[in-house]
């Protein structure tokens, strides 16, 4: 909500919002996150009773940032991922995405003025699960269920003996827009929280629905480690990815894990086909850069060829551009452009058979070139 030049109503009431703010944003602004946490524009004035949203209101505030994800739509998360896959390739680090078995929340405890909140990334504006968490899962897992409390403190750290942990835990980040759903809670035992000495808990209280949003099952995120130094071999990030698959499917993460939320299945590795095209376009660069000056031209005139395109007048006017420079290159690269040209010549049917004078000349220059007259 917004506090800063509230207007006022005429019966000297206060809105929570300024007057030039009250019109919704459109479905196209990019970050959901800001519009969940700073813009409540469900708002109830009531004669003799607190100013606030109705129930209905508060349903309807809910419905309407379960459709406002849009940061996928804007390619704002895809360019992010990207960006966080070029870090991992770099890193040597690993990937892995699953799908969200049942419904997901998280932070549903943070401030807002509608009592439930959720967790939003900050910039992308999408549902997400800080790292943090996330190693926090694992830590736990490791150390309640498996019970090994040294391996923990090797991998994730300690502030004793061991310092710093071998393993970074990245945030995980859905992979497409995600679809989120209204979920409700209905305590039956407001009468006994508000005075637990006057009120039993009893299950024939009035119940009170509390609206919060959840993330639908279905929806596939990306989790992903990294060495955090020198001192993490293959074997602590093998044995981080397999820790992540077991506490994901098994204790989950985020809020309401006890009953069921957040669990994770469907494990697919990501590292293999997204850091296997890295490389090869890594490799082709290599190439490229060991390439001499005319290879990379007679190289770029056949990727023209082999691409699609709309009869050869572009290779014929990019060829003859390569012949009237062929003077300036020296030696054997000379003698690659020449083998270059004639080889896209024969292709395209100007090197034989019946030619303009001007392309005959070019032949026979080509051919004196190559010894072949």
């Amino acid at each position: 909500m917004l506090i800063d030049g509230p207007e006022e109503r005429g019966d000297g009431q206060l809105l929570p919002l300024h007057a030039g703010m009250q019109k919704r944003p459109t479905a196209d602004s990019p970050n959901a996150g800001l519009l969940f946490d700073k813009y409540l524009d469900k708002w109830h004035f009531a004669n003799g009773t607190e100013p606030g949203p109705t129930s209905k209101e508060k349903s309807g505030f809910y419905a309407g940032a379960a459709g406002s994800v849009t940061a996928y739509s804007s390619n704002l998360a895809k360019a992010y991922i990207e960006r966080r896959r070029r870090l991992l390739y770099a890193l040597k680090g690993r990937a892995v995405s699953a799908s969200t078995g049942w419904r997901l929340v998280s932070g549903l405890g943070s401030t807002h003025p509608l009592e439930t909140g959720f967790m939003w990334h900050r910039t992308l504006g999408v549902p997400y699960l800080p790292g943090s968490s996330v190693k926090g899962m694992m830590r736990a897992w490791l150390t309640h269920w498996i019970r090994d409390a040294e391996r923990a403190d090797t991998l994730f750290g300690d502030s004793g003996d061991t310092g710093m942990g071998r393993l970074i835990v990245f945030d995980a980040i859905p992979m497409d827009k995600v679809i989120l759903e209204v979920d409700i809670m209905n305590p039956h035992y407001s009468d006994y929280y508000k005075d637990p000495e006057r009120n039993l808990p009893a299950d024939y209280g009035m119940p009170s629905p509390v609206n919060f949003l959840v993330v639908a099952p279905g929806q596939r995120f990306e989790f992903a480690l990294a060495p955090a130094s020198e001192r993490c071999t293959d074997e602590d990030l093998s044995d981080g990815i397999e820790l992540l698959k077991q506490a994901l499917s098994t204790i989950g993460c985020g809020a309401k894990t006890a009953v069921g939320y957040g669990v994770f299945r469907d494990f697919r590795d990501t590292t293999s086909a997204n850091f296997a095209a890295r490389a090869t376009a890594e490799t082709a660069k290599l190439g490229l850069a060991q390439m001499s000056r005319g290879e990379h031209r007679i190289y770029e005139l056949q990727i023209m060829m082999d691409g699609e395109r709309n009869g050869d007048s572009e290779i014929i006017r990019v060829s003859s551009e390569l012949f009237f420079e062929i003077d300036s290159f020296e030696g054997d690269d000379k003698l690659i452009v020449a083998r270059g040209l004639k080889a896209i010549w024969e292709q395209i049917g100007r090197w034989s058979g019946k030619q303009s004078p001007k392309q005959q000349r070019k032949v026979e220059k080509i051919k004196q070139l190559l010894g072949e007259v």
